[in-house]
């Protein structure tokens, strides 16, 4: 059987970034990619593009937190693991882009729960009803056809 895009993707970047995150935890980073690729549209990421990504990474610290720590100690970890990987990829999306979003195309083959998940991330940001700018919206429409939303 051959090894998924996503699972190359995963064992690169977490030894690229020496990031000790499980594989279901790295695969909700790779989700937020589209909407830091979104919110840079403009070249400029405003307080409220930045507030919006930190409560991302909040509910999926709040989802996604490992069992050996306390509660909150480990909403807590995990969300600022999240923050430091969007910095991260916002400041070097030349290297990443093109690999995150070959690997989510492929994921989203077989997981619909993802799609619904970037389909309300995506619009969220500059969805019908978003207050967007002409580059956000080009960039929306770019990444839901080269996602294949």
């Amino acid at each position: 059987m051959s090894i998924s895009k996503m699972d190359s993707l995963y064992k690169e970047y977490t030894q690229v970034r020496f990031l000790d995150v499980n594989k279901e935890q790295f695969i909700y980073i790779a989700h937020l990619l589209p909407s830091c690729i979104l919110v840079m549209s403009d070249g400029l990421l405003d307080s409220e593009e930045w507030v919006t990504l930190k409560q991302l990474s909040k509910i999926l610290g709040d989802e996604f937190a490992s069992d050996d720590l306390g509660t909150d100690e480990k909403e807590e970890n995990l969300m600022l693991i999240y923050k430091a990987e969007i910095r991260y990829l916002l400041k070097n999306r030349e290297k990443w882009e093109p690999k995150f979003l070959e690997a989510l195309k492929e994921y989203l083959l077989n997981n619909p729960a993802s799609v619904e998940f970037l389909n309300e991330t995506l619009d969220l940001f500059a969805g019908p009803d978003a207050d967007a700018g002409p580059d956000e919206k080009e960039n929306y429409v770019k990444l839901k056809k080269e996602l294949g939303l």
